[in-house]
């Protein structure tokens, strides 16, 4: 227990550490994505999302050799090239093969792809793909390039088996969730580790924030990374 500094020496060339880049929400989306990941947790014991900061995936779980200073020199020219862009909170939809509740953020008001979004999201993977190991183990699977589909998780992986449905009208009921749109600005870098990748990865994932960007600005590097402390 407790949070420990560390050293990147912890996270770099780890078979057990996946890294991912992630949008920060602005703070009232963020508070309100918080609120219900707390709720679905006291509700109907589903602690996966929780498990997380607040956030959108914009490259998802990878593994690598490379170092932290390669991912920041491959990313830091991305974060140059995009200006902050808006975005669009669409409500809840049912999302992925389990259909676990999300707040879809991929499209603009009209139904349209939002697509300074999905340029930067193909950015990150393009400028990333070099970096990830050839035995991956999510990013073959990964909702990817044209398949990308951006999203604010509301609950996930243990949802309780045939109750998806009762969880998605409940948590309808609380709509609307966080502002109907915000700025996407604010860009982490994060490495988690698990016991097992394979399974139920979540129930023994911690993460650490290594690298934060503003978009068209500069990034700041975390000094004296910690593990958070799981619930």
């Amino acid at each position: 227990g407790g949070r420990r500094r560390m050293t990147l020496a912890v996270v770099e060339g780890q078979p057990d550490i996946r890294f991912g880049l992630y949008l920060r929400p602005p703070l009232a989306m963020s508070r309100a994505q918080a609120e219900i990941h707390d709720i679905v947790a006291r509700q109907y014991g589903t602690m996966c999302a929780g498990r997380f900061m607040p956030h959108a995936t914009i490259k998802g779980f990878f593994r690598s050799d490379a170092s932290v200073d390669e991912m920041v020199a491959a990313l830091d020219p991305v974060m140059t090239r995009h200006e902050p862009f808006d975005i669009r909170n669409r409500g809840i939809i049912p999302f992925g093969k389990s259909g676990g509740p999300v707040l879809d953020i991929q499209h603009l008001e009209d139904g349209s792809t939002n697509t300074a979004l999905q340029a930067f999201h193909e950015d990150v993977f393009t400028a990333l793909a070099p970096l990830v190991r050839a035995d991956c183990d999510f990013t073959p699977v990964e909702g990817a390039m044209e398949r990308f589909h951006a999203h604010l998780t509301l609950a996930m992986g243990d949802i309780p088996k045939g109750l998806t449905d009762e969880l998605l009208a409940f948590l309808r009921d609380a709509e609307p969730i966080g502002p109907d749109a915000f700025t996407a600005d604010r860009f982490h870098l994060v490495a988690c580790r698990s016991r097992q990748w394979s399974g139920s990865w979540w129930e023994s994932m911690q993460w650490t924030l290594l690298h934060s960007w503003q978009l068209g600005g500069e990034g700041a590097r975390v000094q004296s990374p910690t593990w958070n402390v799981p619930r």
